[in-house]
């Protein structure tokens, strides 16, 4: 009964990239139990951070930067079997679909094998997050999977380049990017994408009103494989081997010049005066 009444709060519309809605609010701990399947760990040869799944067919938001130049991606799926078993998936080949550098968002496309379901979240449509309000994040700091950090919305509107970000105090380290950031309803309303090292309790995300522009236009930023300037990440040519300066090759020269000068004259001391040349 209370699992059919929360559902009958609960009011989700999906579109054909994500779903939004609004859920009714629980402890984190089973917020974490209910999405945290839906993120994973994303895989570069340059290094790692975090990502979530928004629909059933493998689309994963992360952030731009842990992409950044990369092609060969590779994700993390962590879940639980139908016996309740702990169960951690590898998949190579995710394919970029779309990229955003201002918004610092990217979206990829996991590959699904036959009959895996993936875990989603929800998009919240409400943006009613305020100072003081409760939120946690759930990613892999540092590479420390599935990690929960829990703390309150700071400021909603915190200016940076442009863009307004939320400020919260749940801890971000390097590995959270590009992870979920959800409300005491289990909504997301940010991607965790940056913190100040020098501060403790200083984390920015990126509110859901630029993540839900970037999906419904993800066109606009298409990646193309086939353009130079998309992302690939070209590995610099080795050093040249560097030249003897020219100081030290003019005795070289000079010696080679004068020895080559005077075995010709000890050469014509024994020619014949007939000798032309």
């Amino acid at each position: 009964n209370a699992a059919k009444a929360a559902v009958a709060k609960s009011r989700i519309t999906k579109n054909r990239v994500y779903a939004t809605g609004r859920m009714p609010t629980k402890p984190i701990k089973e917020l974490a139990r209910d999405f945290g399947a839906a993120v994973v760990l994303v895989q570069t040869p340059s290094g790692l951070g975090s990502g979530f799944i928004v629909n059933e067919r493998g689309l994963c938001v992360t952030n731009y930067h842990v992409v950044e130049k990369e092609t060969r991606i590779a994700v993390v799926i962590f879940d639980r079997d139908k016996d309740g078993k702990f169960t951690r998936t590898r998949i190579n080949k995710v394919k970029i679909l779309a990229l955003n550098p201002f918004f610092d968002l990217a979206l990829l496309e996991i590959p699904r094998a036959k009959n895996q379901v993936f875990k989603t979240v929800v998009i919240t449509g409400a943006h009613d997050h305020r100072e003081g309000d409760e939120v946690f994040a759930i990613g892999n700091p540092l590479g420390l999977e599935r990690s929960v950090s829990r703390g309150i919305v700071s400021t909603r509107n915190r200016n940076f380049s442009g863009l307004a970000y939320i400020q919260m105090t749940a801890q971000i380290n390097p590995g959270n990017s590009g992870g979920p950031l959800f409300n005491s309803r289990g909504e997301v309303i940010g991607v965790t994408n940056m913190g100040i090292p020098a501060g403790e309790g200083l984390g920015f995300a990126i509110p859901s009103v630029y993540v839900k522009h970037f999906l419904d236009n993800n066109d606009a930023w298409a990646f193309d494989k086939d353009n130079p300037k998309a992302g690939l990440r070209y590995l610099k040519p080795p050093p040249k081997k560097q030249k003897e300066k020219r100081g030290r090759d003019r005795p070289r020269k000079f010696a080679h010049f004068y020895w080559s000068k005077k075995r010709r004259r000890k050469q014509n001391r024994f020619r014949r005066p007939w000798a032309s040349g």
